[in-house]
């Protein structure tokens, strides 16, 4: 990213280099050296009021195998600080937070992904864990969740839970991601 804040632009790059890093760091070690794999992967870049992010979609594909494999990371800077939004930045109570996007979660995959009952019964995929939600966004509709190859089923599905579904739960100065 070029432009704009300095301090922002330095932390935002820094952190998405490391992001794609963390995509391209298993492939290498899972390939074969004979040259039968490629990595490609869609950078995607979100200017809020508050906030830049961006999500980083990879795609490897190792030659022979059933199917490629999908990697999914984001980067979240807070525009007014330049420094990363966590989960723990993001709620008042990180755990609680946490518990709500797991019950979320349960409420809107089915039906974005049309497998399984409404809502999902708990499994490894949607347990309230920093790990299963460390891939968000913050969008105006909502915090935009994107899932791992395999947390749930082959693929990244993507949902969002409405902001109004995390009232009470945000930290102080966080309602600023919602524009």
């Amino acid at each position: 990213m070029t432009g704009g804040d300095p301090r922002v632009a330095s932390a935002f790059n820094s952190a998405v280099h490391a992001s794609a890093a963390g995509q391209l760091g298993p492939v290498k070690g899972d390939a074969d050296p004979d040259g039968t794999w490629t990595f490609e992967t869609q950078p995607q870049i979100y200017f809020g009021g508050a906030s830049v992010s961006e999500l980083i979609s990879g795609l490897y594909v190792h030659v022979p195998s059933a199917h490629p494999t999908s990697s999914i990371s984001t980067v979240v800077i807070d525009s007014r600080t330049a420094k990363p939004i966590t989960l723990a930045d993001l709620f008042t109570d990180k755990q609680a937070g946490l518990n709500r996007l797991s019950d979320q979660t349960k409420a809107l995959l089915p039906a974005v992904s049309g497998v399984g009952p409404t809502p999902m019964p708990d499994e490894p995929g949607n347990a309230p864990t920093e790990a299963n939600f460390a891939n968000w966004i913050p969008t105006p509709e909502g915090l935009e969740l994107h899932f791992a190859d395999y947390q749930f089923f082959h693929g990244t599905p993507t949902i969002t839970v409405p902001w109004s579904a995390l009232d009470g739960l945000l930290a102080p100065g966080m309602d600023a991601l919602r524009t």
